[in-house]
């Protein structure tokens, strides 16, 4: 219902528009509410999706020496420690799926890290009672300056796929 506010200037009272009115006074057409729901509901999906998404941080700090690596072992980031020239280390996060639903499971990599780091499975789906380990790994190549800190996030996006 709109409210009215009375114009001192006039006999007629003139109505506040809601915000499903036009400043024309007409109110939406049935398409525009049904394209207006459709994006809400496209929105909460990809909010969903996003904040239902695995994070991690993820470091690798280049150092002096010959074949060294030190890996630190946690379960909370990908640290991949500490790497000398030309050597490699890996980490792996495992992924499952308690739903009835299958998962599409897609995996992002951001930061500097991102150029050094490879992983065995990507964009793939995960059914029923399903669990797969993925595995991430950093090769620091020999041109890498030493003391230097590569950081990143990944983010592992689980979005239901009901049709696979």
């Amino acid at each position: 219902m709109a409210e009215e506010i009375w114009n001192l200037d006039s006999s007629e009272p003139e109505k506040k528009k809601g915000w499903w009115e036009r400043k024309t006074g007409e109110k939406l057409k049935t398409h525009e509410k049904i394209l207006g729901i459709i994006f809400l509901v496209v929105f909460l999906f990809v909010f969903y999706v996003t904040l239902d998404a695995n994070k991690y941080q993820a470091e690798v700090r280049v150092i002096e020496g010959q074949g060294r690596v030190g890996v630190n072992p946690t379960t909370e980031k990908l640290d991949f420690g500490d790497l000398s020239q030309g050597t490699r280390s890996a980490r792996t996060v495992t992924i499952n799926n308690s739903t009835p639903v299958p998962m599409f499971v897609s995996v992002l990599r951001l930061g500097s890290i991102s150029g050094l780091m490879t992983l065995e499975k990507n964009n793939f789906i995960l059914r029923k009672g399903q669990e797969q380990q993925v595995e991430f790994t950093v090769y620091m190549p020999a041109s890498a300056p030493v003391g230097t800190k590569y950081t990143g996030r990944v983010f592992v996006f689980k979005i239901p796929a009901p049709f696979f």
